[in-house]
């Protein structure tokens, strides 16, 4: 009689786990299953709030010539060029590189205060990091800083005080916000959030430019 009593509470129990974690499962089977349908329904939003804004710009241009973004998504258009503000994962400076290069760009070069003063704005707006790596570096000769995927000689620095500082230790440079997005210099092997940059061609498609 006890032999059975005992049988019978682990037969009851155990199919009371079994029912537990049963019900666990379908609760987090159906967790998904609302996050699913919240973010295809935030994407149809969002196409159709793009369609709308479309549609408002011809409505409002319909006399004139509109401008044409030719960048592709997620890339922000700036006098000529596109820039992919890419902050997941991190990643040093020749991982960066190969990133940007397989989406025909360039690790960012900047050309003068103008467009620095643009991503400065882009960056204070983002605040999804405190260093941003750009594409200057010093490793082919100590002191003499050039953008890597052009191999032109920087024209223009936006060093903070006292910077750069690493000499042959830190060859790579980063935005860094506590000092105002001034450039700092890194050690290239250190991941940071990145910036691609490619210039917009003539037929309303990204192109890649090399000079070498």
């Amino acid at each position: 009689m006890k032999i059975s009593l005992v049988s019978a509470l682990l037969v009851c129990g155990y199919m009371a786990f079994a029912k537990a974690n049963e019900v666990c499962l379908n609760e987090t089977e159906y967790d998904f299953y609302m996050m699913e349908n919240l973010v295809t329904d935030v994407r149809k939003r969002l196409a159709s709030l793009k369609e709308n804004f479309k549609e408002m710009v011809n409505a409002k241009c319909q006399k004139t010539k509109c401008p044409q973004s030719s960048c592709a998504d997620d890339w922000v258009s700036y006098n000529g060029s596109c820039y992919l503000f890419e902050t997941v994962p991190a990643r040093n400076f020749e991982e960066a590189r190969a990133f940007c290069k397989q989406r025909e760009s360039e690790l960012l070069y900047v050309q003068d205060a103008a467009e620095n003063a643009f991503i400065v704005r882009m960056l204070g707006r983002l605040k999804s990091s405190a260093h941003w790596l750009l594409g200057l570096t010093d490793q082919g000769s100590e002191g003499k800083w050039k953008w890597i995927d052009t191999s032109a000689p920087a024209t223009f620095i936006k060093w903070a005080r006292g910077q750069p500082e690493g000499r042959t230790r830190q060859n790579c440079v980063i935005y860094s916000s506590s000092a105002s997005y001034h450039w700092h210099d890194t050690e290239c092997t250190k991941r940071y959030p990145f910036i691609c940059k490619t210039v917009k061609s003539t037929t309303g498609r990204q192109q890649h430019l090399f000079v070498h």
